[in-house]
């Protein structure tokens, strides 16, 4: 059974209370919901998000309107909790805002409150498949946004196109108490991670996730037990993650895949989550893999 998370830390990017509405997109709706006098629109430029500290920055849907943006123009992300609309945009440019306003979510997503970093995350996805997917798949036509930006319509061939999300196996690897840990090339000196990789057609995430453990690390994998997933809006994944066993220490690291890959035991992870140690950099908060090894020091304790 998965150990549960710490109250104060909730995965990040997941847990939006944002309604989606996805039944009521309409064009009639979609005015109504831009005519709320309490409805706001968040502003990303160049897939930073506007935040003033943990609180984004809002403007009214009719005066983001009239500015450049980036295509499709507003996206209607749905209802917040509290029933008011809520719309995303991406600016042309970003001299409308406050000079340092511009938040990354990659690096600073810690910074915001939970829910808006959750719904900064949906707006990034969605804006970055809208640019990425202007022409059908089909017949190669001039694609259109509709619904809101719920979904893509070829001018040509009408064919429609939804947003996707590619599923992600992130898995850390334990033996006897140690976790493996791999570093890309390129990645910041001392920064390792779980190991992780797309899953192929025809694949369950627990065969996703062992034919990645022999292919980057040559490590063979069993018993993969999963513990929580997480949207990741770099552009659009679900990081799927899990703890699995590996039936040895011996590591063969494939050169393409990974510039190296160590084990770590508990005491040495421990000391770099409580900053007594300095074994490795621990990755960020707002990924997955701190999740899953803060899981795993949790239900080893």
């Amino acid at each position: 059974m998965a150990a549960p998370l710490l109250p104060d830390h909730p995965i990040p990017f997941a847990g939006s209370r944002v309604d989606f509405s996805d039944m009521d997109r309409t064009d009639a709706a979609l005015e109504r919901y831009k005519a709320n006098e309490l409805a706001s629109c968040i502003l990303l430029h160049r897939g930073q998000v506007a935040a003033d500290g943990p609180k984004l920055l809002r403007a009214a849907p009719p005066q983001v309107a009239s500015l450049a943006l980036e295509e499709p123009g507003l996206i209607f992300l749905g209802v917040e909790g509290d029933g008011d609309p809520v719309f995303a945009a991406a600016l042309k440019s970003d001299d409308m805002l406050p000079q340092g306003a511009l938040t990354d979510l990659r690096m600073g997503g810690h910074t915001l409150a939970p829910d808006a970093l959750a719904l900064a995350g949906r707006a990034r996805s969605m804006l970055d498949w809208h640019r990425t997917h202007r022409f059908c798949a089909n017949c190669g036509g001039a694609s259109v946004s509709d619904e809101g930006g719920a979904k893509r319509v070829c001018g040509s061939c009408q064919t429609e196109h939804f947003p996707r999300v590619n599923p992600v196996v992130i898995f850390l690897i334990e033996h006897e108490g140690s976790v493996l840990l791999g570093r890309g090339p390129g990645w910041p000196p001392g920064y390792y991670s779980a190991l992780a990789g797309f899953v192929s057609p025809g694949e369950t995430i627990e065969e996703a996730a062992t034919r990645e453990g022999m292919e980057e690390a040559g490590v063979s994998l069993s018993e993969h037990r999963y513990l929580f997933c997480q949207p990741w809006p770099f552009p659009s994944q679900l990081m799927v993650g899990l703890i699995s066993k590996a039936d040895g220490r011996d590591v063969t690291v494939d050169p393409k895949e990974l510039e190296d890959a160590r084990w770590f035991t508990r005491d040495e992870v421990a000391a770099v989550f409580d900053k007594t140690g300095q074994a490795f950099m621990r990755p960020p908060r707002t990924t997955i893999a701190h999740q899953l090894l803060r899981a795993w020091l949790a239900e080893t304790a």
